[in-house]
Protein backbone atom coordinates (compact mmCIF):
# COMPACT_ATOMS: atom_id res chain seq x y z
CA UNK A 1 0.00 0.00 0.00
CA UNK A 2 2.93 2.56 0.79
CA UNK A 3 3.76 2.59 -3.29
CA UNK A 4 0.28 4.26 -3.70
CA UNK A 5 0.32 7.82 -4.05
CA UNK A 6 -1.43 10.57 -6.16
CA UNK A 7 -0.73 14.31 -6.25
CA UNK A 8 -2.49 16.73 -4.37
CA UNK A 9 -4.59 18.12 -6.97
CA UNK A 10 -5.98 14.80 -8.27
CA UNK A 11 -6.82 13.32 -4.16
CA UNK A 12 -8.73 16.57 -3.69
CA UNK A 13 -10.57 16.28 -6.85
CA UNK A 14 -11.29 13.00 -6.44
CA UNK A 15 -12.30 13.77 -2.70
CA UNK A 16 -14.82 16.22 -3.74
CA UNK A 17 -16.43 14.29 -6.84
CA UNK A 18 -16.97 11.14 -4.31
CA UNK A 19 -20.47 11.99 -2.97
CA UNK A 20 -21.62 12.13 -7.09
CA UNK A 21 -20.30 8.91 -7.55
CA UNK A 22 -22.51 7.78 -4.74
CA UNK A 23 -25.28 8.97 -6.14
CA UNK A 24 -24.48 7.79 -9.46
CA UNK A 25 -23.82 4.33 -8.20
CA UNK A 26 -26.56 4.15 -6.24
CA UNK A 27 -29.22 5.24 -8.91
CA UNK A 28 -27.60 2.60 -11.48
CA UNK A 29 -27.78 0.11 -9.40
CA UNK A 30 -31.61 0.57 -8.67
CA UNK A 31 -31.94 1.07 -12.14
CA UNK A 32 -30.49 -2.36 -13.35
CA UNK A 33 -32.66 -3.70 -10.07
CA UNK A 34 -35.68 -2.25 -11.55
CA UNK A 35 -34.77 -3.74 -15.08
CA UNK A 36 -34.07 -7.42 -13.26
CA UNK A 37 -37.46 -7.25 -12.06
CA UNK A 38 -38.95 -7.96 -15.42
CA UNK A 39 -37.63 -10.99 -15.55
CA UNK A 40 -38.57 -12.17 -12.10
CA UNK A 41 -42.24 -12.94 -13.11
CA UNK A 42 -41.80 -15.76 -14.75
CA UNK A 43 -39.09 -18.32 -12.72
CA UNK A 44 -37.76 -19.97 -16.26
CA UNK A 45 -36.92 -16.64 -17.47
CA UNK A 46 -35.56 -15.54 -14.64
CA UNK A 47 -33.43 -18.99 -14.38
CA UNK A 48 -32.61 -18.23 -18.07
CA UNK A 49 -31.89 -14.68 -17.60
CA UNK A 50 -29.61 -15.11 -14.48
CA UNK A 51 -27.03 -17.73 -16.30
CA UNK A 52 -27.00 -15.57 -19.68
CA UNK A 53 -26.05 -12.80 -17.82
CA UNK A 54 -23.25 -15.07 -15.25
CA UNK A 55 -21.92 -16.44 -19.13
CA UNK A 56 -21.72 -12.31 -20.03
CA UNK A 57 -20.10 -11.58 -16.28
CA UNK A 58 -17.20 -14.34 -16.91
CA UNK A 59 -16.75 -13.17 -20.62
CA UNK A 60 -16.08 -9.50 -19.57
CA UNK A 61 -13.87 -10.71 -17.13
CA UNK A 62 -11.94 -12.54 -18.93
CA UNK A 63 -11.60 -9.43 -22.05
CA UNK A 64 -10.55 -6.88 -18.71
CA UNK A 65 -7.77 -8.90 -17.92
CA UNK A 66 -6.27 -8.99 -21.31
CA UNK A 67 -4.02 -5.83 -22.36
CA UNK A 68 -5.11 -4.19 -25.15
CA UNK A 69 -3.33 -1.66 -27.17
CA UNK A 70 -4.19 0.62 -30.13
CA UNK A 71 -6.04 4.02 -30.10
CA UNK A 72 -9.35 2.19 -29.06
CA UNK A 73 -7.45 0.28 -26.23
CA UNK A 74 -9.08 2.83 -23.20
CA UNK A 75 -12.36 2.70 -25.07
CA UNK A 76 -12.45 -0.81 -24.80
CA UNK A 77 -11.81 -1.33 -21.45
CA UNK A 78 -14.37 1.54 -20.55
CA UNK A 79 -17.44 -0.09 -22.18
CA UNK A 80 -16.06 -3.62 -21.14
CA UNK A 81 -16.37 -1.69 -17.37
CA UNK A 82 -19.92 -0.37 -18.31
CA UNK A 83 -21.01 -3.28 -18.79
CA UNK A 84 -20.14 -5.38 -15.99
CA UNK A 85 -21.42 -2.48 -14.12
CA UNK A 86 -24.90 -3.10 -15.46
CA UNK A 87 -24.84 -6.73 -15.90
CA UNK A 88 -23.45 -7.59 -12.13
CA UNK A 89 -26.37 -5.86 -10.30
CA UNK A 90 -29.20 -7.44 -12.75
CA UNK A 91 -27.45 -10.77 -11.81
CA UNK A 92 -27.50 -10.67 -8.32
CA UNK A 93 -30.99 -9.24 -8.39
CA UNK A 94 -32.24 -11.86 -9.86
CA UNK A 95 -29.96 -14.33 -7.91
CA UNK A 96 -31.40 -12.98 -4.74
CA UNK A 97 -34.87 -12.98 -6.20
CA UNK A 98 -34.87 -16.67 -7.13
CA UNK A 99 -33.51 -17.35 -3.97
CA UNK A 100 -36.08 -16.06 -2.07
CA UNK A 101 -39.16 -17.89 -3.80
CA UNK A 102 -36.95 -20.91 -3.66
CA UNK A 103 -36.17 -20.35 0.39
CA UNK A 104 -40.48 -19.82 0.42
CA UNK A 105 -41.02 -22.79 -1.32
CA UNK A 106 -38.69 -25.02 0.55
CA UNK A 107 -40.07 -23.78 3.78
CA UNK A 108 -43.22 -24.65 2.63
CA UNK A 109 -42.23 -28.21 1.75
CA UNK A 110 -39.52 -29.59 4.43
CA UNK A 111 -41.87 -29.19 7.23
CA UNK A 112 -39.50 -29.42 10.58
CA UNK A 113 -36.77 -28.96 8.17
CA UNK A 114 -38.22 -25.37 6.83
CA UNK A 115 -35.92 -23.61 8.81
CA UNK A 116 -33.47 -24.46 5.71
CA UNK A 117 -35.82 -22.41 3.19
CA UNK A 118 -35.77 -19.79 5.45
CA UNK A 119 -32.37 -19.20 5.82
CA UNK A 120 -32.19 -18.78 1.95
CA UNK A 121 -35.14 -16.84 1.86
CA UNK A 122 -33.36 -14.63 4.80
CA UNK A 123 -30.09 -14.04 3.28
CA UNK A 124 -31.20 -14.01 -0.17
CA UNK A 125 -33.72 -10.84 1.01
CA UNK A 126 -30.82 -9.44 2.91
CA UNK A 127 -28.47 -9.20 -0.75
CA UNK A 128 -31.32 -7.86 -1.85
CA UNK A 129 -31.54 -5.07 0.73
CA UNK A 130 -28.34 -4.17 0.49
CA UNK A 131 -27.18 -4.43 -2.95
CA UNK A 132 -28.19 -0.53 -3.80
CA UNK A 133 -25.40 0.40 -1.01
CA UNK A 134 -22.90 -1.49 -2.53
CA UNK A 135 -23.25 0.14 -5.61
CA UNK A 136 -23.16 3.25 -4.06
CA UNK A 137 -19.96 1.72 -2.41
CA UNK A 138 -18.78 1.12 -6.00
CA UNK A 139 -19.85 4.41 -7.78
CA UNK A 140 -17.93 6.54 -5.11
CA UNK A 141 -15.24 4.64 -5.35
CA UNK A 142 -15.42 4.49 -9.20
CA UNK A 143 -16.31 7.98 -9.81
CA UNK A 144 -13.44 9.34 -7.36
CA UNK A 145 -10.74 7.51 -9.01
CA UNK A 146 -11.43 8.18 -12.16
CA UNK A 147 -11.99 12.16 -11.63
CA UNK A 148 -8.45 11.35 -9.68
CA UNK A 149 -6.97 10.43 -12.80
CA UNK A 150 -8.39 12.93 -15.23
CA UNK A 151 -7.49 15.43 -13.02
CA UNK A 152 -3.98 14.24 -12.75
CA UNK A 153 -4.05 14.38 -16.45
CA UNK A 154 -5.15 18.14 -16.74
CA UNK A 155 -2.69 19.68 -14.21
CA UNK A 156 0.55 18.03 -15.79
CA UNK A 157 -0.39 19.44 -19.12
CA UNK A 158 -1.71 22.83 -17.52
CA UNK A 159 -0.31 26.58 -16.95
CA UNK A 160 1.16 26.29 -12.97
CA UNK A 161 -0.70 29.37 -12.36
CA UNK A 162 -4.07 27.83 -13.39
CA UNK A 163 -2.91 24.48 -12.05
CA UNK A 164 -2.26 26.26 -8.76
CA UNK A 165 -5.77 27.87 -9.14
CA UNK A 166 -7.49 24.31 -9.82
CA UNK A 167 -6.41 23.03 -6.95
CA UNK A 168 -6.47 25.89 -4.15
CA UNK A 169 -10.35 25.70 -5.74
CA UNK A 170 -10.73 22.48 -5.56
CA UNK A 171 -8.97 21.94 -2.11
CA UNK A 172 -11.21 24.28 -0.24
CA UNK A 173 -14.09 22.81 -2.17
CA UNK A 174 -13.43 19.57 -0.87
CA UNK A 175 -13.03 20.83 2.78
CA UNK A 176 -15.75 22.41 3.13
CA UNK A 177 -18.20 19.69 1.94
CA UNK A 178 -16.09 17.24 3.96
CA UNK A 179 -17.34 19.27 7.24
CA UNK A 180 -20.99 20.07 5.49
CA UNK A 181 -21.35 16.68 5.31
CA UNK A 182 -20.70 15.42 8.83
CA UNK A 183 -21.90 18.24 10.21
CA UNK A 184 -25.07 17.24 8.57
CA UNK A 185 -25.07 13.74 9.84
CA UNK A 186 -24.72 14.95 13.62
CA UNK A 187 -27.46 16.92 12.89
CA UNK A 188 -29.64 14.62 11.40
CA UNK A 189 -28.88 12.13 13.89
CA UNK A 190 -29.81 14.36 17.20
CA UNK A 191 -33.06 16.02 15.14
CA UNK A 192 -31.91 19.25 15.18
CA UNK A 193 -34.35 21.76 13.70
CA UNK A 194 -32.03 24.76 12.39
CA UNK A 195 -29.13 22.04 11.11
CA UNK A 196 -27.85 25.05 8.42
CA UNK A 197 -26.80 26.78 12.15
CA UNK A 198 -24.77 24.10 13.50
CA UNK A 199 -23.08 23.48 9.52
CA UNK A 200 -21.96 27.01 8.86
CA UNK A 201 -19.05 27.54 11.66
CA UNK A 202 -17.18 23.98 10.82
CA UNK A 203 -17.77 23.94 7.02
CA UNK A 204 -16.33 27.64 6.70
CA UNK A 205 -13.28 26.73 9.18
CA UNK A 206 -12.70 23.48 7.58
CA UNK A 207 -13.18 25.21 3.66
CA UNK A 208 -10.40 27.97 5.03
CA UNK A 209 -8.00 25.41 6.41
CA UNK A 210 -8.17 23.36 3.62
CA UNK A 211 -7.66 26.77 1.35
CA UNK A 212 -4.76 27.47 3.29
CA UNK A 213 -3.20 24.11 2.95
CA UNK A 214 -3.55 24.20 -0.69
CA UNK A 215 -2.13 27.70 -0.82
CA UNK A 216 1.51 26.32 1.06
CA UNK A 217 1.09 22.37 -0.76
CA UNK A 218 2.84 22.05 -3.94
CA UNK A 219 0.14 20.71 -6.86
CA UNK A 220 2.31 18.16 -7.65
CA UNK A 221 3.10 16.75 -4.38
CA UNK A 222 2.48 12.68 -4.12
CA UNK A 223 -0.32 11.81 -1.00
CA UNK A 224 0.30 8.83 -0.27
CA UNK A 225 -3.41 7.65 -0.81
CA UNK A 226 -3.03 4.16 0.00
CA UNK A 227 -1.64 4.29 3.53
CA UNK A 228 -4.27 6.85 4.64
CA UNK A 229 -7.17 4.69 3.06
CA UNK A 230 -5.72 1.80 4.47
CA UNK A 231 -5.42 3.13 7.94
CA UNK A 232 -9.06 4.31 7.99
CA UNK A 233 -10.42 1.69 6.76
CA UNK A 234 -7.73 -0.56 9.74
CA UNK A 235 -9.27 1.95 12.68
CA UNK A 236 -12.93 1.23 11.61
CA UNK A 237 -12.77 -2.27 11.85
CA UNK A 238 -10.67 -2.27 14.84
CA UNK A 239 -13.47 -0.05 16.61
CA UNK A 240 -16.46 -2.49 15.29
CA UNK A 241 -13.76 -5.49 16.05
CA UNK A 242 -13.59 -4.18 19.87
CA UNK A 243 -17.22 -4.42 20.48
CA UNK A 244 -18.47 -7.60 21.41
CA UNK A 245 -21.71 -9.30 19.59
CA UNK A 246 -23.85 -9.82 22.93
CA UNK A 247 -23.42 -5.75 22.98
CA UNK A 248 -24.16 -5.29 19.57
CA UNK A 249 -27.35 -7.41 19.73
CA UNK A 250 -28.63 -5.85 22.48
CA UNK A 251 -28.52 -2.43 20.33
CA UNK A 252 -29.78 -4.15 17.22
CA UNK A 253 -32.44 -5.43 19.10
CA UNK A 254 -33.50 -2.15 20.55
CA UNK A 255 -33.44 -0.61 16.28
CA UNK A 256 -34.83 -3.67 14.68
CA UNK A 257 -36.40 -6.06 17.44
CA UNK A 258 -35.73 -8.92 19.26
CA UNK A 259 -35.51 -11.49 16.69
CA UNK A 260 -33.12 -13.32 14.32
CA UNK A 261 -32.42 -10.32 12.26
CA UNK A 262 -31.37 -8.44 14.79
CA UNK A 263 -28.40 -11.83 15.92
CA UNK A 264 -27.64 -11.97 11.88
CA UNK A 265 -27.44 -8.10 12.04
CA UNK A 266 -25.14 -8.10 15.10
CA UNK A 267 -22.62 -11.25 13.81
CA UNK A 268 -22.51 -9.91 10.44
CA UNK A 269 -20.90 -6.59 11.32
CA UNK A 270 -18.59 -8.00 13.71
CA UNK A 271 -17.56 -11.05 11.39
CA UNK A 272 -17.10 -8.53 8.27
CA UNK A 273 -14.65 -6.49 11.68
CA UNK A 274 -12.72 -9.48 12.08
CA UNK A 275 -12.29 -11.01 9.19
CA UNK A 276 -11.42 -7.88 7.53
CA UNK A 277 -8.16 -8.19 9.88
CA UNK A 278 -7.45 -11.40 8.82
CA UNK A 279 -7.65 -10.89 5.10
CA UNK A 280 -5.62 -7.79 5.09
CA UNK A 281 -2.65 -8.94 7.21
CA UNK A 282 -2.72 -12.15 5.27
CA UNK A 283 -2.32 -9.85 1.72
CA UNK A 284 0.36 -8.08 3.71
CA UNK A 285 2.28 -11.23 4.43
CA UNK A 286 1.73 -12.43 0.59
CA UNK A 287 5.51 -13.52 -0.85
CA UNK A 288 7.19 -11.53 -3.31
CA UNK A 289 8.65 -13.50 -5.59
CA UNK A 290 5.49 -14.34 -7.66
CA UNK A 291 4.75 -10.77 -8.10
CA UNK A 292 8.17 -9.60 -9.47
CA UNK A 293 7.71 -13.06 -12.09
CA UNK A 294 4.34 -11.67 -13.27
CA UNK A 295 5.60 -8.18 -13.30
CA UNK A 296 8.34 -9.02 -15.34
CA UNK A 297 6.48 -10.67 -18.32
CA UNK A 298 4.87 -7.33 -18.51
CA UNK A 299 1.71 -7.47 -16.85
CA UNK A 300 -0.91 -4.67 -15.68
CA UNK A 301 -1.79 -4.29 -12.00
CA UNK A 302 -4.84 -6.34 -12.60
CA UNK A 303 -3.26 -9.34 -13.99
CA UNK A 304 -0.53 -9.22 -11.29
CA UNK A 305 -3.28 -9.13 -8.65
CA UNK A 306 -5.32 -11.84 -10.70
CA UNK A 307 -2.62 -14.24 -11.19
CA UNK A 308 0.21 -13.50 -8.20
CA UNK A 309 -1.87 -12.17 -5.59
CA UNK A 310 -5.19 -14.27 -5.33
CA UNK A 311 -3.40 -17.77 -5.74
CA UNK A 312 -1.69 -16.78 -2.74
CA UNK A 313 -4.41 -15.76 -0.53
CA UNK A 314 -7.18 -18.09 -1.78
CA UNK A 315 -6.34 -21.14 0.95
CA UNK A 316 -6.31 -18.99 3.72
CA UNK A 317 -9.18 -16.69 2.99
CA UNK A 318 -11.08 -19.96 2.99
CA UNK A 319 -9.44 -21.24 6.05
CA UNK A 320 -9.67 -17.90 7.62
CA UNK A 321 -13.37 -17.73 6.41
CA UNK A 322 -14.51 -21.60 7.69
CA UNK A 323 -12.80 -21.00 11.27
CA UNK A 324 -15.17 -17.61 11.23
CA UNK A 325 -18.35 -19.59 10.11
CA UNK A 326 -17.80 -22.20 13.34
CA UNK A 327 -17.53 -19.11 15.93
CA UNK A 328 -20.70 -17.90 14.43
CA UNK A 329 -22.19 -21.26 14.73
CA UNK A 330 -21.36 -21.25 18.78
CA UNK A 331 -21.73 -17.22 19.41
CA UNK A 332 -25.40 -17.59 17.68
CA UNK A 333 -26.52 -19.28 21.34
CA UNK A 334 -24.89 -16.66 23.12
CA UNK A 335 -26.28 -13.96 20.80
CA UNK A 336 -30.30 -15.82 21.66
CA UNK A 337 -29.51 -15.00 25.53
CA UNK A 338 -29.01 -11.19 24.38
CA UNK A 339 -32.70 -10.70 22.29
CA UNK A 340 -31.16 -12.22 18.72
CA UNK A 341 -33.52 -14.95 18.26
CA UNK A 342 -32.79 -18.11 17.79
CA UNK A 343 -32.37 -21.43 19.52
CA UNK A 344 -30.64 -19.55 21.94
CA UNK A 345 -33.40 -17.24 23.11
CA UNK A 346 -35.52 -20.37 23.76
CA UNK A 347 -33.10 -21.53 25.82
CA UNK A 348 -33.19 -18.31 27.74
CA UNK A 349 -36.90 -18.66 27.78
CA UNK A 350 -37.05 -21.90 28.97
CA UNK A 351 -34.55 -21.68 32.07
CA UNK A 352 -36.91 -18.30 33.29
CA UNK A 353 -40.02 -20.31 33.34
CA UNK A 354 -38.14 -23.32 34.86
CA UNK A 355 -39.01 -26.05 31.79
CA UNK A 356 -35.24 -27.52 32.42
CA UNK A 357 -36.64 -30.70 30.76
CA UNK A 358 -36.91 -28.59 27.12
CA UNK A 359 -33.96 -26.77 27.78
CA UNK A 360 -31.49 -29.86 28.38
CA UNK A 361 -33.32 -30.79 24.84
CA UNK A 362 -32.21 -28.03 23.74
CA UNK A 363 -28.82 -27.90 24.92
CA UNK A 364 -28.51 -31.59 23.59
CA UNK A 365 -29.39 -30.01 19.96
CA UNK A 366 -26.68 -26.92 20.12
CA UNK A 367 -24.16 -29.42 21.21
CA UNK A 368 -25.02 -31.97 18.01
CA UNK A 369 -25.12 -29.48 15.51
CA UNK A 370 -21.89 -27.57 17.04
CA UNK A 371 -19.93 -30.93 16.56
CA UNK A 372 -21.83 -32.12 12.83
CA UNK A 373 -20.81 -28.79 11.77
CA UNK A 374 -17.26 -28.70 13.18
CA UNK A 375 -16.06 -32.11 11.13
CA UNK A 376 -17.68 -30.76 8.10
CA UNK A 377 -15.49 -27.92 8.03
CA UNK A 378 -12.35 -29.83 9.01
CA UNK A 379 -13.47 -32.32 5.76
CA UNK A 380 -14.42 -28.83 4.13
CA UNK A 381 -10.64 -27.80 4.67
CA UNK A 382 -8.93 -31.15 4.33
CA UNK A 383 -10.49 -30.88 0.54
CA UNK A 384 -9.77 -27.36 -0.52
CA UNK A 385 -6.75 -26.22 1.34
Amino acid sequence: MSDIVSPFGSVMTGLLLAPLGWLVGLKSFNWSIGLAEKFIADSVIGLITLLFVAVALWVITRWLTQEYQGRWAVWRRTALGLGAWVLFPIGVSLLAALSMRGGAWLQAQLGPFGFLGNFIFTIADLIAVFLPLLGGLVGLMGISSLASSLAGRFLRRANPIIGRMFSVCVATLAGAMVAALLTYSIAWLYEMQNPARFMTIPTLVCGGVMLVIALTVDVERPVPTGIIIYTIVRTILNALRSIEPLIMVVAFAVWVGIGPFAGVMALALHTIAALGKLYSEQVENILSGPIEAILATGANRLQTIVYAVIPQIVPPYIAFTIYRWDINVRMSTIIGFGGGGGIGFLVQQNLNLLKYRDASVQMIAIAIVVATLDYASARVRERII
